[in-house]
């Protein structure tokens, strides 16, 4: 009976999980790609989770014989929806469909409705499988708890079995079937189990009965969202972090949720008592480093830094999960736990995806600061100590220390007098030691006082936050349904960017303004424009520096997702490109590639693609039906042109592939020439065309060699084969 209960939890949950990509990965074509399509897939499936949960708690009040009947009924009718391959595609968005109408005017609401006729019923089928299992199992007497390990398991298998087993070896539509012979056999573990629970049960009495006497209290129920809640929150902001200001590498947001989900795993299956008490006194001095290492802005080296705020995710996971499993009720009332947990990770998501932007829209990020100090409340079997005026008193004296040393240490040390990138790494340790460490080491010594010490915590980063800000020079902060920009000035420059990613960049005082970075008139760029173009379409507009191209009488056409890129664009105090623009030009708001859709065949003679200067790329612009869709949209002498700079992938090698039987030719130049004191960057470009003599006269670009790969097409996108060799 453990075998076949344990070896249902696990599948279950691995389908759960791998259904959560599946999906979305349908919906990114059709949908437009837009980072909007990740966040509401996420939100949708937490929702599911929930009401699974609820639902489960709802039928483990009924008699079991009824649960099993209505589960049985419930799961088979979610099978059935799967029979036909066609309610289980995406082809509810397509254009020609009421739902695809709905995309443009209120894409969620599209969205939502779409993912509940399609994976709905099955998705919650399986959400419920944890809670309701467990349950049943728990009617012979035998603890159920360590069943929850196994189904965080079948979760971890899912979320590494996707993108390194699944998606490399297997189209969509094989995935999608797959996914349900895989769901029927699950649905034929659930029978079994109910079958297997009535005839091992050995006390059938009612639930309520059984467990009134300890029928969880208000505080238990508080406590566990509380730290359900905060372990989500601090997941989604590592993950975002490490993604963005870190390194923007794919598949890197794997890791994290990994993590996450190891430390259910360790704390439900087996977790003494000492290990719970040593977690307790490292989380701490964990907490202290990320905290040092976010205030001190470190990216380098990238290992080392990605490390301590991955080691400080691990240990607060494992203290919050730690307490939840040490505060487990008794088996009769675990639906209820349960239901608090998923609660409890709806609202710490929510919080990250929708609140945050919105009440934070001129902070930046700061929910991560804000976890770590609710995480340094938390501590094992410590009672409520009473509050002092000391706790209060200590956090302002530290941040009036902070302060001291913001004003003090950047006097005492001068800025390295060379660019060498380990004098520059040297100084920044000792500034930000000298900054955060003291003062984080100061508050580390009230440890023993949870509230004393959260506050400390609290005062270091506030102060700090402020004071680098400051010291930063920046301009604005904007924040969005589609990441945080920022605008501050560096040196002679001013300069838009997203994490550690630059978007645009404009010398201070130059009227009209030249272009900088990748699109350096000295670069490739400025040899493409060399050639005349009357029509030109841009996708990805950045800070508008493609606009110093423009000559009068051309018509420009931008294409732009985030609508604070566009008003940062426009707005003179920053930027003045677009001002001085001397072509017509209009900005379309929206993904370029449905964008891109609606514009008449034949349209453009040159069309630049520039929406992958940041690592994480966006994969439903460089498949094969996008670049045929680009082809479609030039004149018949007209010029494609890519700008492919990435760190971690090879996107020549990718495009050349994929238009290998779509052009005669097509060309790159790896541009490796820099200048810091101008503003020039190296970066890499590809350029093809439907005639070979249309590309005119290029210097310095050369044809495409591709290494053997993958093509990457609407069904079937791996990143294996994509990844930069050594030689590149």
């Amino acid at each position: 009976m453990s075998i076949l209960f344990a070896l249902t939890l696990f599948l279950a949950a691995a389908l759960s999980f791998v259904v959560q990509p599946l999906v979305a990965r349908q919906l990114l074509p059709l949908a437009g790609g837009a980072p909007a399509v990740w966040t509401t897939c996420l939100v949708f499936f937490q929702l599911m989770l929930l009401a699974g949960y609820f639902y489960a708690h709802w039928l483990s009040a009924k008699s079991f014989r009824f649960a099993v009947l209505f589960h049985t009924c419930l799961v088979a009718g979610a099978a059935v929806t799967l029979l036909n391959d066609a309610s289980f595609t995406t082809t509810f968005l397509a254009p020609d469909s009421a739902l695809g109408d709905q995309l443009e005017s209120t894409p969620v609401l599209a969205l939502v409705l779409g993912l509940l006729r399609t994976v709905g019923l099955p998705y919650f089928a399986l959400a419920t499988t944890a809670p309701l299992l467990q349950a049943w199992f728990a009617r012979s007497q035998r603890d159920p708890y360590w069943l929850y390990a196994a189904s965080n398991a079948g979760s971890l298998l899912g979320l590494l079995a996707y993108p390194f087993l699944v998606e490399p070896f297997m189209t969509l539509a094989e995935q999608r079937w797959d996914w349900r012979q895989g769901f029927n056999i699950v649905f034929w573990l659930i029978v079994l189990s109910g079958c297997a629970a009535a005839h091992m049960a050995r006390q059938p009495k009612p639930v309520d009965a059984q467990a009134d006497s300890e029928r969880p209290s208000a505080a238990s129920r508080l406590k566990w969202i509380a730290l359900s809640a905060l372990t989500a929150s601090l997941l989604a902001s590592v993950t975002a972090h490490l993604s963005t200001d870190i390194a923007p590498m794919p598949l890197l947001w794997v890791v994290p949720l990994a993590l996450y989900l190891l430390t259910y795993i360790i704390t439900f299956a087996r977790w003494p008592e000492r290990a719970r008490l040593t977690v307790g006194r490292l989380a701490p001095m964990a907490i202290c480093f990320s905290t040092i290492a976010l205030l001190s802005h470190a990216t380098e080296p990238m290992a080392v830094v990605a490390t301590i705020h991955l080691a400080g995710l691990t240990l607060v996971c494992l203290l919050c999960h730690g307490e939840l499993a040490a505060s487990k009720p008794v088996p009769q009332r675990l639906t209820d736990f349960y239901l608090c947990l998923a609660l409890g990770g709806v609202l710490g998501g929510s919080v990250n995806a929708i609140v945050a932007p919105l009440l934070f829209a001129h902070l930046g990020p700061i929910e991560y600061p804000i976890a770590l100090v609710l995480a340094a409340l938390v501590r094992p079997n410590r009672s409520l100590r009473p509050v002092r005026v000391f706790d209060f008193a200590a956090p302002l004296m530290l941040g009036a220390f902070t302060y001291a040393l913001s004003i003090v240490v950047p006097r005492i040390l001068a800025a390295p007098s060379s660019d060498d990138v380990a004098n520059q790494m040297i100084d920044r340790v000792l500034r930000g030691g000298l900054l955060f460490g003291v003062p984080v080491a100061i508050g580390f010594a009230l440890v023993w006082r949870p509230l004393r010490f959260a506050l400390c915590l609290a005062a270091v980063l506030a102060v700090g936050m402020l004071t680098q800000s400051r010291s930063n020079h920046t301009l604005l902060v904007e924040r969005n349904f589609f990441g945080t920009l920022t605008v501050s000035q560096a040196g002679d420059f001013v300069v838009l960017t997203n994490g550690t990613t630059r978007h645009g960049m404009q010398k201070l005082g130059e009227d009209p303004p030249s272009p900088m970075m990748y699109y350096h008139r000295a670069g490739p760029l400025g040899r493409v424009f060399a050639k005349p173009a009357q029509t030109v379409g841009v996708v990805g507009l950045g800070c508008g520096a493609m606009a110093a191209y423009a000559q009068p009488g051309q018509n420009w056409t931008f294409f732009e997702i985030d609508p604070g890129v566009v008003r940062i664009a426009a707005d003179e105090r920053y930027f003045s490109f677009l001002k001085h623009c001397q072509a017509k030009y209009q900005i379309v708001l929206g993904d370029a590639r449905r964008k891109l859709a609606e514009v008449p065949d034949g349209t453009f003679d040159l069309l630049a693609i520039d929406a992958f200067s940041s690592d994480a790329v966006p994969v439903h612009l460089l498949t094969r039906e996008a670049l045929e869709l680009y082809l479609r949209k030039l004149k018949p002498d007209g010029r494609l042109l890519l700008h492919l700079s990435n760190r971690y992938l090879d996107l020549p090698s990718l495009v050349g592939r994929g238009l290998e039987r779509l052009v005669p030719v097509v060309l790159a130049e790896h541009d490796t020439a820099s200048d810091q004191d101008s503003g020039k960057w190296a970066s890499i470009w590809v350029i093809a065309a439907k005639n070979k003599q249309d590309l005119g006269r290029l210097p310095f670009f050369t044809p495409v060699r591709p290494h053997p790969g993958p093509i990457w097409t609407d069904d079937y996108a791996p990143l294996s084969g994509v990844w930069k060799r050594d030689d590149d």
